[in-house]
């Protein structure tokens, strides 16, 4: 009988094993692997989901942690790689990245991989901006593998000297797992429109802009706000926040209070279906200050919704502006507050070209169906030359 391919997804929260590596170890899992998933403990995972992928949880130190504690996470992954003699390990998330690596090369795991989805160090400055650069360049040095979720990633990381060219590559077309167009299905468009619109007491004849993810700085909420608020008072147009309250904190309270007086902005905070708000879009609103590649782009897309994106790397690789989208400038109000002008006076034929356009190329290009066959291809590829 033929070995099977141990592989395992590392990081330290489940949502970043779930919303973006359990589809497609749970593919490699139908295709000839031993698919395996370490992360903390959590209800998020059931039976089904899981189908055909083992469950090792296992607790990570996160955010700024002690070389005490790193010391902890690196020797408690030790030893579950060392036991399970895993073929290949992958690991997202700064932390579980850092740990994953110098554990799984302790452990002489042949296929060590980086999924390098996002570069965070570039937030900072001084010493803080030093300290989280070396922490990358520790993990890619202790990696085999690295693989940024965009091309435009790759090209900087490899500028900054994180690790060499030949070490780097992008699966297929970029993103962490592409989109599931049966869970974004833009055949629910209408009624799901529909609902939200119905719930929210949304005026029939308004146009809907909205955002989804983290409610922080950095996701450019604060220019968001502002400039949404800044439209002409006579606009038709109502804002949906969705996303979790956790971090709002961080915010311009000032900014931050008005938005939720203002009778026009709708704060959903965690929703089970973020599906459904899509759907009710007529453009998504992605202001971040940066990205790996911008998933939830693709998310829009798939219900033919078009973007308002920054100009930053990795969204910009699928957003191409007035193609199906529009491109503002990052961290600026009025630009952005310009793009939303324009968006709101688009006439119908203009618009639906950019609908149709978004539509059409997550169909083509970034379909996770096809995504998964290109992460199993990948999988064998690295494994086959790490056995010459």
């Amino acid at each position: 009988m033929e070995k099977k391919i141990k592989i395992a997804g590392v990081a330290t929260k489940a949502q970043g094993i779930k919303w973006f590596m359990l589809d497609n170890l749970r593919y490699a899992a139908k295709n000839g692997f031993e698919s395996y998933i370490i992360c903390e403990l959590s209800d998020m995972f059931d039976g089904e989901s899981l189908a055909g992928i083992t469950y090792l949880p296992q607790k990570m130190s996160r955010g700024n942690v002690s070389p005490l504690e790193v010391i902890k996470s690196v020797r408690m992954l030790y030893k579950v790689f060392k036991k399970e003699k895993f073929d290949i390990v992958q690991y997202t998330s700064s932390n579980a990245a850092l740990y994953g690596s110098i554990a799984s090369w302790l452990a002489r795991v042949p296929v060590r991989i980086y999924c390098q989805w996002g570069i965070s160090y570039t937030d900072y400055t001084g010493i803080k901006k030093w300290f989280y650069k070396t922490m990358v360049k520790v993990t890619c040095l202790f990696s085999t593998r690295v693989q940024p979720d965009s091309f435009g990633n790759l090209e900087f990381a490899t500028a900054e000297k994180l690790y060499s060219r030949k070490k780097g590559n992008v699966i297929f077309h970029g993103s962490a797992c592409g989109v599931d167009l049966k869970k974004f299905n833009i055949s629910k468009k209408e009624k799901w429109s529909e609902e939200i619109r119905n719930e929210y007491d949304i005026p029939h004849n308004d146009r809907v802009l909205g955002f989804v993810g983290r409610i922080v700085p950095e996701k450019g909420i604060n220019e968001l706000l502002e400039a949404f608020m800044s439209l002409d008072s006579d606009n038709d147009v109502s804002l949906f926040i969705v996303g979790p309250y956790y971090e709002t904190e961080r915010l311009n309270q000032e900014i931050f209070k008005k938005a939720q007086e203002h009778p026009k902005i709708h704060f959903t905070g965690s929703v089970s279906n973020p599906a459904k708000f899509y759907a009710a879009f007529d453009f998504f609103v992605f202001p971040s200050y940066r990205e790996g590649f911008g998933s939830v782009a693709l998310e829009a897309a798939a219900f033919g919704v078009p973007t308002i994106v920054s100009n930053i790397k990795g969204p910009t690789e699928f957003i191409h502006h007035g193609e199906n989208g529009i491109v503002c400038e990052a961290k600026s109000t009025d630009s952005l507050r310009g793009a939303m002008k324009d968006a709101l006076s688009m006439d119908t034929g203009e618009y639906a070209r950019l609908s149709q356009n978004c539509y059409n190329k997550v169909k083509d290009e970034f379909d996770s169906q096809l995504y998964q066959c290109e992460f199993v291809k990948d999988r064998l590829k690295l494994y086959k030359e790490s056995q010459k």
